[in-house]
Order: structure tokens, then C-alpha cells, then sequence
């Protein structure tokens, strides 16, 4: 099995104390039934409220493990618990219910585009039972906050892939969830609008949202810190956790560096 190197780099521009992982995994393996091994044997916990990035080449793991995270697949082994659901075995009520507490961002955006901006946005809101005479302001609202609130009755054709991944992300904001995955949100994007993009999941992280983002672009990193955790041929290869003013790090070993 691949060993981990853990390392800690400091921001004195957040002010941050300890919290409690959210997600916690041990030896988590998959295997997909085409045999093909996507994650094995991964151990690591991510706290609460952190900014999470997932990197490594492609193939290492980071999509598989977003997958895990939603309950999109199963564990074929190891623990796996998000937000105290253990998805290795629950329920099927139990993934349902914990997925209304997580925005998802992909790549290519998923969305509707037989619907309008505003129907895309509401349909989260909609599974969790929101009246109709709410649904449009709160449609507004989250729109706002990424700029787009004349585009509230544009169909996604009609905006640009920088318009169109900003939608996504207020449909993932819409029900103000507890966790956001986002699986390469900038892949697609220019380097202004991808900066954009993170500018605005920043800002969720910073309203309490904790944040996991699966990426290749390691230039964001430098304007936009958070903890690392990268990936190699399916296991943890490397932790580099951002530690800011007033945190604890304990149990963190002795090869722990900081830098």
C-alpha cells in the first residue's frame, strides 16, 4: 500500500479552530464489476467547514471518490461514514436523505436545458418539498449571488460555459447545503472565469459549507488555499492541511512537517 506523507502549511489571513471530521474513511477500497480497482485502501478524514482539494493525475481516484462520497457507488470495502451515515451500509431512505444535505458540481455542468435557469435551479428544492411561492425567491437569491439573476427565465443554451457552471453552482447552493462536492469545476473554463468560479466556492466555504473539489489545475491553489489531499493509482499519496491561527494539529506523526 502506497504510504502517506502528511504536511502542514500556514494562512494568517483565516481565523479557524479544530472541528470534527465530517467524512471519515478507513482502508476504503472499489472496485468497479468491470475489475478495474479505483481506490484502494484509502484512509482520511476531512473536517468540518474545511476547503478540501482532491488532486493527482488522471485515473487516481478523484471522481471514484466523489462518487463514494454521494452514495453514487458502494464501498466494495473499508468504512466509509459521511456525516455520521455509514455508506457501506445504508439504506437506501438514508443515501436519499443524505444527499439533500450535498450540492454536487460536475464538469459538464448537468444541467436541464429543455428547462429554464430557474426551473434547473428550483428542481433541488423541489425534492425536499418546497412550496411553490418560495421557490422563485429563492431561485433569485442564489442566482444573485453568482451574477445571474437576469438569467432567471434564460434557457442554458443561450448562456456561455462560464454562465452556464455558475447555474450549477446555485443549484448546488440552492438548499444551503452542508457539503459541497465538485468534480473538476474548472476544467472547462478560462483561467479569468475558472478564478471567478472559486471566488464564489470560497465564499460558500466561508458561509459554512464544507467543500471538497477534485482538480488538476494546481495554479488555483496558490489564490485560493485550502487542505490537499492528493490522490496516486487509488490511494492517499500525500496530505498537506492548511493550518490557520488558534488550530490544534495533534496525532500528526513524526514525519509531519510545517511549512
Amino acid at each position: 500500500m502506497l504510504s502517506c506523507t502528511r504536511r502542514y502549511w500556514h494562512d494568517n489571513r483565516h481565523v479557524d479552530g479544530y472541528r470534527c471530521p465530517m467524512i471519515q474513511m478507513q482502508r476504503l477500497m472499489l472496485r468497479y464489476p468491470t475489475g478495474k480497482t479505483a481506490l484502494s485502501g484509502m484512509t482520511m478524514n476531512i473536517e468540518k467547514g474545511r476547503f478540501a482539494y482532491l488532486t493527482g493525475e488522471s485515473g487516481a481516484g478523484k471522481s471514484s471518490l466523489l462518487r463514494c462520497l454521494y452514495g453514487g457507488v458502494r464501498p466494495s470495502s473499508g468504512k466509509l461514514t459521511v456525516q455520521g451515515v455509514d455508506l457501506r451500509s445504508a439504506g437506501q431512505g438514508q443515501v436519499r436523505k443524505l444527499r439533500r444535505d450535498i450540492g454536487i458540481i460536475f464538469q459538464d455542468h448537468r444541467l436541464l436545458f429543455s428547462r429554464t435557469v430557474f426551473e434547473n435551479v428550483a428542481l433541488p428544492l423541489r425534492v425536499q418539498g418546497w412550496k411553490p411561492d418560495r421557490l422563485v425567491a429563492r431561485a433569485e437569491k442564489v442566482l444573485e449571488f453568482v451574477g445571474l439573476k437576469d438569467r432567471l427565465w434564460s434557457f442554458p443554451e443561450a448562456l456561455s460555459g462560464g454562465e452556464q457552471q455558475r447555474v450549477a453552482i446555485a443549484r448546488a447552493m440552492s438548499t444551503k447545503p452542508a457539503l459541497i462536492l465538485a468534480d473538476e469545476p474548472t476544467g472547462n473554463l478560462d483561467i479569468g472565469t475558472a478564478r471567478h468560479v472559486m471566488d464564489y466556492l470560497m465564499e460558500l466555504n466561508r458561509q459554512g459549507s464544507t467543500v471538497i473539489m477534485a482538480t488538476h489545475d494546481l495554479h488555483l491553489l496558490d489564490t485560493h488555499p485550502g487542505d490537499i489531499f492528493r490522490l496516486h493509482a487509488g490511494a492517499l499519496a500525500e496530505e498537506l492541511h492548511l493550518v490557520r491561527p488558534g488550530m490544534q494539529v495533534s496525532g500528526s506523526g513524526p514525519h509531519d512537517q510545517h511549512v
